[in-house]
């Protein structure tokens, strides 16, 4: 039997998945890399591999993409790793450099930036641009609050925003998965 190959995010916030993947027997049914989130779903998009945890923006551009666990990356409220760092208050954000690691998270500051704040910002992934703020996510938050004079936690902001939870990342596959596996996978998630 082939393996199946997943690629999962390789910050704090999926040890929990990871180690039910590792401690469960869908370990040895699988070829498992960690990446960033944008390497993993471009593994999932260019077919590279069956199944990432990948930006929930990046779905529409997965060949016959299909969510196939009960678990995500979402937060009800604040989530302490996806962040927009500003040296100005966000009425003063003129300028946003965009984080390469996430498409979700750059929309998110985006559609925060334009209706919630109504702010017209312009955003540059240049990273020797001088900005007034920019986003960052994953494990590159950490220490980060302390480093800029404001730091806006997206999770936070939405819910403020609308009143809803926010979901970053999702299992995804490109073809179909049995689903005597799905259910083992969703199993190991739960551990």
């Amino acid at each position: 039997m082939n393996k199946i190959k997943i690629s999962a995010v390789a910050y704090t916030n999926t040890k929990p998945f990871i180690y039910g993947i590792s401690h469960s027997d869908v370990i040895n049914k699988i070829d498992l890399s960690l990446d960033i989130p944008s390497e993993c779903a471009a593994k999932l998009i260019n077919e590279q591999v069956d199944i990432g945890l990948i930006p929930v923006a990046a779905i529409p551009f997965v060949p016959n993409a299909n969510i196939i666990a009960d678990y995500c990356i979402g937060s009800v409220g604040a989530v302490n790793s996806v962040f927009i760092f500003s040296n100005v208050p966000v009425s003063d954000i003129k300028t946003l450099r965009l984080d390469s690691h996430s498409r979700t998270s750059n929309n998110l500051a985006k559609v925060l930036l334009k209706f919630y704040w109504n702010k017209e910002v312009e955003f540059t992934t240049d990273t020797n641009a001088a900005t007034d703020a920019i986003v960052l996510i994953g494990d590159r938050t950490f220490g980060k609050k302390d480093t800029y004079p404001f730091a806006y936690d997206m999770g936070e902001e939405w819910m403020r925003f609308t009143g809803l939870p926010f979901v970053y990342a999702a299992w995804v596959a490109n073809k179909s998965i049995d689903q005597s596996f799905i259910d083992e996978f969703n199993t190991a998630l739960a551990m």
